[in-house]
């Protein structure tokens, strides 16, 4: 999510995902080198800015050379895009930015263009004489549909449906009418951004040039608001496609994290909100009296493209806020790390690919 107010006012091991393991609190994260045509993709909201938690320029730049990201793909970037590749040339790592200001993108490998799209910003890459187009993506956070099952308003704009409520409790109590809340997803423009997101990357693919995407959707996935999750993290009863990602999914783009674990209860991959030890609990929730928990921080790569996928996780804090309450997780998620110092309210996504 995304907000100029704050949020009131509105270690496991990395399988395949290259060698990364989670080292001990307070230590650095120690990464194995990338292999020969490995791309690592790290997707992360910094959160304003990286300006709520104490040293957050540093902390981003700490972490992407800790995980030895290639790729990485920023939300809430706040124009600091080019502080952090400033302050990664400084320790001697020399990555090429690109701005649209919200959200920013990071490149190890040379830029041969760029353009500012609407909510995302878009560059070609050219990795080892092949050329890979990437999008850092940030949606909407308004309508924020997700929040309506849950029983509190979804930020919906006056005069929209339920604008009433804000971000406030609905004293009608939860919302459980599945094209209600489609209706209010729907309202959010989201899935008319990524339909002309598909239709810029068909282009790029009809080219020759492979895709990759991410970032912060502000909507759930619909790999995972299941029969199987009807009645758990509040849905209560609740079943729904939610838009945004099923016309990926249609198009043919590949979840690197769900089909890497496809068990939505057992492997989740909640992203928010992250339970960072820095900032008061008060900052980090919207809904204190219901378990917000989602995953709406994702990695896709397109159909037909040279990027195999060989592995995915999570990386942040292990805790999440339930119902007002630090809640440490105990689901098989594969968290790759979680760092003690952490400056975001999201976890982060990682996905390693092998360019072929």
């Amino acid at each position: 999510m995304t907000s100029s107010m704050t949020r009131r006012d509105a270690m496991k091991v990395l399988g395949a995902a290259g060698g990364l393991v989670a080292a001990g609190v307070g230590l650095p994260i120690a990464a194995a080198a990338p292999t020969a045509g490995e791309i690592r993709v790290l997707a992360i909201n910094i959160w304003l800015g990286g300006s709520k938690i104490s040293n957050g320029i540093g902390l981003v730049t700490d972490l992407i050379i800790a995980t030895q990201a290639s790729v990485v793909l920023l939300s809430e970037a706040n124009r600091a895009t080019n502080a952090i590749a400033a302050a990664l040339e400084k320790k001697g790592h020399k990555f090429n930015a690109v701005s649209s200001g919200d959200t920013g993108l990071l490149s190890a490998y040379p830029v041969e263009d760029s353009a500012d799209l609407q909510w995302m910003v878009k560059a070609r890459l050219n990795i080892g004489g092949k050329r890979v187009t990437a999008y850092a993506v940030h949606l909407e956070y308004r309508w924020y549909a997700t929040y309506l099952p849950r029983g509190y308003g979804a930020g919906v704009p006056a005069p929209g449906e339920y604008s009433e409520h804000g971000w406030n409790k609905m004293p009608g109590g939860p919302v459980t009418d599945p094209a209600a809340v489609q209706r209010v997803n729907l309202a959010s423009g989201r899935p008319d951004v990524i339909g002309t997101f598909l239709a810029d990357a068909k282009a790029e693919a009809a080219a020759g040039n492979s895709v990759i995407m991410g970032g912060d959707f502000n909507e759930p996935s619909v790999f995972d608001w299941t029969p199987a999750t009807a009645n758990l993290f509040d849905h209560n009863g609740v079943v729904l496609p939610w838009e945004s990602t099923r016309r990926l999914q249609q198009a043919g783009f590949v979840d690197a994290y769900r089909s890497t674990y496809p068990n939505p209860v057992t492997h989740p991959g909640f992203t928010w909100p992250a339970s960072n030890p820095d900032a008061p609990v008060s900052q980090l929730t919207w809904t204190p009296e219901a378990d917000e928990r989602d995953r709406i921080d994702y990695i896709f790569a397109g159909p037909g493209s040279a990027l195999n996928l060989t592995g995915a996780g999570i990386v942040g804090p292990r805790g999440s806020i339930v119902r007002n309450v630090r809640q440490d997780e105990n689901t098989q998620d594969n968290f790759i790390a979680s760092p003690a110092k952490w400056v975001t309210d999201h976890k982060a996504v990682l996905a390693t690919y092998r360019l072929d």
